[in-house]
This record gives structure tokens, sequence and C-alpha cells, in this order.
């Protein structure tokens, strides 16, 4: 069925239930991707044990295939690590909580980083503050969506990928700004970013990755409002400006 198809009643705001559809989209769309891309490296790190094991059969230099076979743990030990995340809330009731925003961003770019194989690329931070207060579950999907944006777009041209998140506080509301030097955007296109489907990199990965029109339907749902700022092979600033909330608040 579609949400066209839906008849609502009464008592049901329709932009409400569009903002709820939205972000469980966000949240099915990023467990499903760890959980293919946890499978893959499980699979890879048993392969590496394995083929340590069949290639010492006779025990000749055990010291080394221990070693070896630490290796592959630690290494998968630290995918594990990037993909934990402590109890959190679930994204369509969220509860306003004080967020230590610096081990989350570093958490997401992390992540992204091995979801999208760009280890060379490089993060750099200016926070006005260590922690905010907002919904914690929306906040993860606006900087996980904006995040991958600037890693999956970047520019082989210039070598090193950069991006940089920026967090000023003011009395009634928070500035997120995420910035990359990649491909950019054209003019002409900047409107077409926010169409559901459209993607202005020529290759796109699979899965739906709803990106852009969802997390500004969320960051517009949530009070806020969500601008970008970009030129064709110039990097794209996208600025989202959110209102503050006290501890305790919740979606409604």
């Amino acid at each position: 069925m579609k949400i066209a198809d839906i008849e609502f009643g009464p008592h049901i705001n329709g932009h409400l239930l569009l903002a709820y559809v939205a972000d469980l989209e966000l949240e099915v769309d990023r467990v499903r991707k760890q959980i293919q891309f946890l499978r893959h490296e499980a699979h890879e790190t048993l392969g590496r044990v394995m083929s340590v094991c069949q290639n010492n059969v006779g025990g000749e230099n055990p010291a080394q295939s221990l070693a070896e076979i630490s290796q592959a743990a630690r290494l998968f030990e630290g995918v594990l690590q990037d993909l934990y995340e402590p109890p959190g809330y679930h994204p369509a009731h969220d509860q306003v909580i004080a967020v230590a925003i610096r081990p989350l961003v570093e958490q997401v770019f992390r992540w992204q980083q091995r979801l999208l194989g760009v280890p060379q690329s490089v993060l750099r931070m200016e926070l006005a503050s260590e922690y905010v207060e907002w919904f914690p579950a929306r906040l993860r999907h606006i900087l996980d969506n904006l995040v991958s944006n600037a890693l999956k777009y970047s520019d082989p041209a210039k070598g090193e990928t950069r991006v940089f998140v920026g967090l000023n506080r003011f009395a009634e509301s928070l500035e997120l700004r995420v910035t990359d030097n990649g491909l950019g955007m054209s003019w002409d296109k900047r409107a077409e970013a926010f169409e559901l489907f459209f993607r202005s990199a020529p290759a796109r990965a699979a899965g739906l990755g709803v990106g852009l029109p969802v997390v500004k339907l969320l960051v517009e749902q949530s009070g806020g409002t969500l601008n970008v700022e970009s030129s064709d092979r110039q990097g794209t600033s996208v600025v989202v400006v959110l209102p503050r909330y006290d501890t305790g608040d919740f979606l409604t």
C-alpha cells in the first residue's frame, strides 16, 4: 500500500505521519546497511583465519599463525566497536537528552568511512559545546546522512577527502554545519537535490538511500531549517538550524 492510498481519519496528522515514516525509513536503511557490512566483515575475518590454519597444517610456525589470527580478531573487534551504540530511543518516540556531540560525530564518521571504503578521508571539528540537548536518534540520523553524502560524493581529483563538522550555540537555536571538498552541485541541480530519489553523483550505491530530502523533512518537522550551499566541483556545505529544547521534551 502506498502512503497516498491511506485514508486519514479526523485525528491523524498527515505531516506527522510522513515524518514518522521518514524516521523509520532512515532507521531501517541504517540497520540494513550495518547488518550487510557486519556480515561481510565477519565472512572476511573467518576467511583469513581459515587461510592461516590451512597454511600451517603441520604446525611449523604456530607463533606466527597465532599472531595473524590475533590481528584479524583485533581488526574485527574494531569494526564491532565502531558499530556499538548505547541503548537509545525509538526514532518515532524520541526524548530530549544531553548528547555528547564529539564522540557521536567521530563514531558516525568512522562508520561511514568503513561503509563507503574511504579510509583516506579526514575529519575536522569545531564545536562551540561538547554537549547538546536534543533528540538523540534523530540527531544521529541527520549526522549519518550528511556525513555519508560528504564522503560518498568526494572528488577523486582532489586526493584527500576532507569533512568539516561545526556546531554553534545561540540563545534559541543550534547551528550544525557539514562541509566537504567533494564534487559539489551546479546551481541548476540544487533544487533537484531535494527530490526524493535524486543523486548528484554519476554512480550511486545500491539501496533506497533517500538522503537529503528526508533529512530536510525531519529537520523541518522538528522546527528547524536546512539549506545547501554548493557549486560544481567546489564542494558542498549543508547548514542545519535546529531549535533548542529542554531535557525531557518529547517529539509530538
